[in-house]
Parts: C-alpha cells; sequence; structure tokens
C-alpha cells in the first residue's frame, strides 16, 4: 500500500451513512493519522470538564452527574436549546481537533468532521473531501444500521444539502454502490490526487 508522506490536511465530510468511517480506514491504510468528530463527540460525555460544562449551562439534561441522552435528545427539539448546546460541542471538539493537528504537524491527516461547512472550519484545511451519497440511500443506510427515521430527519435537517457540500469541497467520492466499489473509487482519488 503507498503511504503519503505528504504533511497534508484533509478534512472529511459527508451526510449521514454516506461511508465516512469505512473512508477513515482507507485513509489511515495511506498513512494518514486520523481524527474523527464522531468518536470525539461519544468521547465527551464520559469527559469531566464536559460534562461540567453541560451542567453549568443546561442541568436539565443532568442526571445523577451524567448526560442523559433521553433527556438530551427531549431538549434538543427546542431550537434555543440546540444552538446552545451545539456551540458547546463544537468548542470541545475544535479544541481536540486542533490539538490533534498541532501533534500531528508534520504528518498527512484526514479529520472527519460530519459539519465541516457547517461549523465554518473549512480553513482549517488544505482540501476538504466530500463524499457524495443521495438522500434516499442515506437515510436507507441510516436506518440499517438502527437509527429511528425521527432521529435521521432531525439530524438531516440541521446539515448542508450534499449539493451544497459539494460546491464547496474538493474532491468529490461517490458511494452509491457497494462497499468494495467506494474503497476502490476512493483509492483511486488519493492516487490521483495525493500521490
Amino acid at each position: 500500500m503507498q503511504k503519503v508522506s505528504k504533511a497534508l490536511k484533509i478534512g472529511l465530510t459527508g451526510s449521514i451513512a454516506s461511508g465516512k468511517s469505512t473512508a477513515l480506514s482507507v485513509f489511515k491504510q495511506h498513512g494518514f493519522e486520523i481524527f474523527s468528530a464522531d468518536e470525539c463527540v461519544s468521547s465527551m460525555y464520559h469527559d469531566p470538564q464536559f460534562v461540567n460544562s453541560v451542567k453549568q449551562s443546561y442541568p436539565e439534561v443532568i442526571n445523577q452527574d451524567l448526560i442523559d441522552k433521553s433527556l438530551l435528545v427531549k431538549a434538543l427539539s427546542d431550537p434555543v436549546f440546540y444552538e446552545g448546546y451545539i456551540h458547546l460541542v463544537h468548542d470541545h471538539v475544535l479544541k481536540n481537533m486542533i490539538e490533534f493537528q498541532s501533534n500531528h504537524e508534520s504528518q498527512p491527516i484526514v479529520c472527519e468532521i460530519p459539519l465541516l461547512f457547517e461549523a465554518g472550519w473549512e480553513h482549517y484545511f488544505d482540501q476538504v473531501w466530500c463524499i457524495v451519497i443521495s438522500d434516499e440511500l442515506s437515510f436507507k443506510r441510516a436506518l440499517e444500521r438502527g437509527m429511528s427515521a425521527s432521529t435521521y430527519h432531525f439530524l438531516k435537517k440541521k446539515q448542508w444539502s450534499v449539493e451544497e457540500k459539494s460546491a464547496k469541497s474538493h474532491v468529490l467520492v461517490h458511494n452509491e454502490s457497494t462497499k468494495e466499489e467506494f474503497v476502490q473509487r476512493l483509492r483511486q482519488k488519493i492516487k490521483e490526487h495525493l500521490l
């Protein structure tokens, strides 16, 4: 497997269930250090500093000194709560991403950020790669992974359309077929643009 040696910073984005995790594993095989916003968000629920921030600002979602995800889901339907809470989340992810980037300055890195454009973070990267998938296929794959239809539609409303993301991205990788074909297509894009 040919490795990328240039110290590039790639931002990876795409719709829900578009194949970002699969893409991260392919980039890793090509020598990239990996940062995942999704993993960062999952781990922050166990981060005492983040939990304390939420506790101070939004005590209504705290139960026994922990963020109660069922209370959080209900609260997120309030637009004012959503904007404030997402700001806290973005601050936490951004702090971790910047720290990751500074720790890997001499290495190629890829950062998976589902809301990269929505957060206005494109200037942190040399290139932005977008995984392109139709809304119909995104919905189908999300349901297959266990996401409820209501959660999907709630999250989808908060994201830019795939057309908007595509228009601002440097490289587009389509994922409308099998996983194997997507991996092959992504490897070809890496060869064309990075090797």
